[in-house]
């Protein structure tokens, strides 16, 4: 554990009871409702650590299967029940995060220290494009060369937006004061459709937490779900980055989380393991 985590987490868990408007009067049935992530645990489906240090999953709705990478640039097919179908060493890079596109099946990877995402066709895992993103915007530097880097990343399906929907990245920092290398979440357009053009971030929104280690979103709720691995947090935002509510989050180096349909959440862990919960809306 980082020096300070502990007290970042007893400071947002008790910033999280006092935003539910509880005191000493609370049941604690109720208290615990609030503040736990509710889910049932099925247990680890990669307890034998065949997928090396994975670092993000994403459920593919169309193939029926969950997508996940790792820190040493693999990017594996696995069942729900955590048996491999195949594996790939895409590049000697460090894998953090993974999404796909609805509408035409192929994969986003998020690649830390380069910030950049590769396109990936799911069939033959070939790489079919790489998009840079900028680290400024507004005239700022936010995503300092060197720093933490790209740790989360989502897509959110739109069929009015030209590139038919947008991103959303994490940038992983361990600290809040750093103003070119800020913890936060930021909505990239990248040229998918028009093919012409520059990644761009298009805004951002500052969470208050370290560590932003995973990114969600589910079309159930139209919400967002963001996890921060130094403290055990779930935090779920609307699309206008309204904050709906934080609870505790089970596991240990969270980096990555995906909902199937049927609403199992699995969670990759950095340090091995992919856990199976089925999450009690």
């Amino acid at each position: 554990m980082r020096a300070g985590r502990g007290r970042w987490a007893g400071m947002v868990l008790l910033s999280v009871l006092l935003a539910a408007g509880c005191r000493s009067a609370c049941d604690p049935q109720e208290v615990l409702h609030r503040i736990v992530f509710p889910h049932e645990w099925v247990g680890d489906i990669d307890s034998q650590k065949r997928v090396s240090e994975p670092s993000g999953i994403c459920w593919h709705a169309q193939r029926g299967t969950l997508f996940v990478v790792g820190d040493e640039g693999d990017l594996y097919e696995i069942t729900r029940d955590g048996a491999r179908i195949r594996q790939k060493r895409i590049r000697a890079a460090d894998l953090e995060g993974v999404t796909y596109d609805p509408a035409t099946g192929l994969l986003y990877v998020a690649v830390e220290e380069a910030e950049s995402i590769l396109e990936i066709d799911p069939e033959s895992f070939a790489v079919l494009r790489e998009f840079v993103l900028p680290r400024e915007f507004g005239g700022r530097t936010l995503l300092r060369a060197g720093g933490e880097g790209l740790e989360g990343i989502t897509f959110i399906p739109d069929s009015r937006h030209p590139e038919g929907g947008v991103f959303w990245v994490a940038n992983q920092a361990f600290t809040l004061s750093d103003p070119e290398d800020i913890s936060a979440v930021f909505q990239v357009e990248l040229p998918l459709r028009t093919r012409t053009g520059a990644p761009r971030i298009t805004g951002y929104f500052q969470p208050g937490v370290i560590d932003l280690s995973g990114l969600h979103y589910d079309p159930v709720t139209d919400h967002i779900l963001v996890i921060s691995d130094a403290i055990n947090l779930i935090l779920e935002y609307s699309r206008a980055q309204r904050l709906i509510r934080a609870q505790a989050f089970p596991g240990d180096n969270q980096e990555g989380l995906t909902v199937d349909g049927e609403d199992f959440l699995y969670i990759a862990q950095d340090t091995g393991g992919i856990l199976k919960l089925k999450w009690r809306r």
